[in-house]
Parts: C-alpha cells; sequence; structure tokens
C-alpha cells in the first residue's frame, strides 16, 4: 500500500487540478457569451473576471451588469 500511495496522491491532485481548470473555462465562457448577450464588449469583461479572481469577478459581474433588454417576439402569420 505504501509503494501506491505516491500515485494516489498525484491521481487526486491532477483531478482536482482539472476540475478546476474546466470549472474556469465554464465560468469564463459563460461571462463572456453573457457580456455579449448584453452588448458589452466580452472579452474586456472576461479578462477583468480573470484577473480579479474568478469568483470575486463573477459575482461583482452579477451584480453590475445591465439589464437586458426585451426582444420583441416575431409572430408567425400565415
Amino acid at each position: 500500500m505504501e509503494f501506491l500511495m505516491p500515485y494516489i496522491t498525484s491521481a487526486v491532485i491532477l483531478a482536482t487540478f482539472l476540475i478546476y481548470i474546466a470549472l474556469l473555462g465554464f465560468i469564463l465562457t459563460w461571462v463572456y457569451y453573457d457580456a455579449e448577450l448584453r452588448g458589452i464588449n466580452g472579452w474586456a469583461v472576461t479578462v477583468f473576471t480573470f484577473f480579479s479572481g474568478t469568483i470575486a469577478g463573477t459575482f461583482l459581474w452579477l451584480v453590475l451588469r445591465p439589464k437586458l433588454k426585451p426582444q420583441p417576439v416575431p409572430v408567425n402569420q400565415k
């Protein structure tokens, strides 16, 4: 069992790192598309979110983002 312990520890650390990278990618992608949807430069908001700490930057974006303007729904007429 002592022989396998370094490999198990390395696998847990690697899995944690990969999950973190996946969540980081998901959050930053969502922030980018949400900013673009609201008419703001998505890259600027994404870079700000990343460098301000992903969790803190995301909460700041959620609090400070502009309201979404309602879009008219097209009506199909025959």
